[in-house]
């Protein structure tokens, strides 16, 4: 019996063990680090941009999804409502329609999950949320933007940051108040390390 559970601890710190070099070995992957460099960008326009009009802005906010997480790259309050951002920071080519996309790098060629697809999962859960807030009548905008200039893609897929700035100053004053619901997303927001670790699986927001 005591051999057992002498088993049954080098098998479980083993696998804890696997677990976290697979972690770092996804954090410091080129993609993942690209995909992290894009956010900066596009959260350092969406900073310079919406100053005058005293925006507020969550990056990389974890929401609850049933009994599960949904990551959204950025949300963005302001007077017009509410603005979920994906962005991606992909070069290379993007072609098809439907759930999965053709991605191709030089003579690589990968499936991608539709970004659009993506962020209409995060716009959906932001809407949820905000009926269950008593927000429903708050106006919901989705932007999926590709940050990379030597990207090639159909403009029904997303957008550049250029044409996001266009897309931010277009938006109407709804009259919201930015402060109340950023206040109310950020304790919504999911802070546990172990869900937020485990979200990672979720390859489609891996893309």
């Amino acid at each position: 019996m005591e051999k057992n559970l002498k088993i049954f601890f080098i098998v479980l710190a083993a696998a804890a063990v696997l677990l976290i070099v697979w972690g770092l070995v996804s954090y410091f992957s080129k993609g993942r680090r690209k995909g992290r460099s894009a956010e900066k960008k596009v959260a350092k326009t969406i900073s310079k941009i919406g100053k005058k009009d005293n925006i507020r802005i969550i990056n990389n906010v974890f929401l609850p999804l049933y009994n599960k997480t949904v990551e959204i790259d950025h949300l963005v309050f302001g007077r017009f409502g509410v603005l979920v951002i994906e962005t991606k920071g992909i070069s290379g080519v993007i072609t098809g329609s439907g759930k999965k996309l053709v991605h191709k790098v030089g003579t690589n060629v990968h499936k991608l999950y539709n970004p659009q697809l993506q962020n209409k999962t995060h716009i959906d859960n932001v809407i949820h949320h905000l009926k269950k807030g008593g927000f429903s009548s708050t106006p919901v905008y989705g932007a999926v933007v590709f940050t990379d200039k030597e990207l090639t893609f159909d403009e029904s897929l997303g957008m550049t940051l250029d044409q996001f700035r266009d897309m931010y100053e277009n938006l109407e004053d709804n009259g919201c108040n930015q402060d109340v619901l950023y206040h109310y997303f950020q304790k919504l927001g999911v802070t546990n390390p172990i869900k937020k670790f485990f979200h990672k699986f979720n390859k489609k927001d891996w893309d």
